[in-house]
């Protein structure tokens, strides 16, 4: 078996709460919040990247990547995300969004130049397997209210909030 099809995943405490975070030879390819039992998300992972995945623990790497995240460690975190084409488009723009700002669902469609799959665009957002590397909680309805989020909307709207007060940090 190839290399690249290894997954290391590990897990590291954030300021909301225990994430897991898994990656391969080429990047990471899982950051979810843990907001239910850790077997569960490890089995999750394990149908997402295949059921003889070999894998590893290291919660140095999931800790390292908690601090580039939460902490401002100038640390590059690759990326090793599968998705369709469209997927990535969506996925990739999301990463355009500066901190502590957000847009719409609509905006982000425009952005891809297809402002009529607004729906498209929300089910890839909700697709999108590395939490906070890609800004998925930034997307909200035209209207203003946060929308729905994978791990809720209190926690979403947390994580707008907190990003707003780091840029106004000195």
């Amino acid at each position: 078996m190839a290399i690249s099809n290894k997954v290391e995943y590990g897990f590291a405490e954030s300021p909301f709460g225990t994430i897991i975070v898994a990656r391969t030879w080429d990047g990471v390819c899982d950051l979810q919040f843990l907001d239910h039992n850790r077997l569960e998300t490890i089995h999750e992972l394990a149908q997402r990247w295949g059921e003889y995945t070999p894998t590893t623990q290291s919660n140095t790497m999931a800790e390292t990547v908690e601090r580039a995240i939460f902490e401002g460690y100038d640390h590059p975190v690759p990326l090793d995300v599968k998705g369709t084409d469209f997927q990535k488009r969506v996925w990739h723009e999301l990463r355009n969004i500066p901190i502590g700002t957000t847009v719409s669902y609509q905006e982000v469609a425009k952005r891809i130049g297809k402002p009529k799959a607004v729906r498209a665009v929300a089910t890839a957002i909700g697709q999108n397997p590395v939490a906070m590397l890609i800004p998925c909680h930034r997307v909200v309805h035209a209207d203003g209210t946060v929308g729905e989020y994978h791990w809720g909307c209190k926690l979403k709207k947390r994580l707008i909030e907190w990003e707003k007060q780091q840029v106004q940090k000195p």
